[in-house]
């Protein structure tokens, strides 16, 4: 498990989550601030997690972050 997975896995999981604030917020005809924050933040897990990966990330990165970041299931 490497910070660049990590940081990977949350600038998804806020980019995601920052998507459904926004219909949340819209549709409570709130302006979506709450989102844009989740959104910035998770632009920004983003681009720090690239900073520390040596190459380039890929589809192929998401899963594997994924699945090195979340717990298995033990058998």
């Amino acid at each position: 498990m490497s910070l660049p997975a990590i940081l990977l896995v949350i600038g998804v999981a806020l980019c995601v989550a920052s998507v459904v604030l926004a219909v949340v917020q819209l549709l409570r005809l709130q302006p979506p601030r709450l989102a844009v924050l989740a959104l910035v933040a998770g632009i920004l897990a983003l681009f720090a997690g690239a900073q520390l990966q040596p190459g380039p990330f890929s589809p192929s990165d998401v899963a594997t972050a994924f699945g090195s970041v979340l717990p298995q299931k033990a058998d």
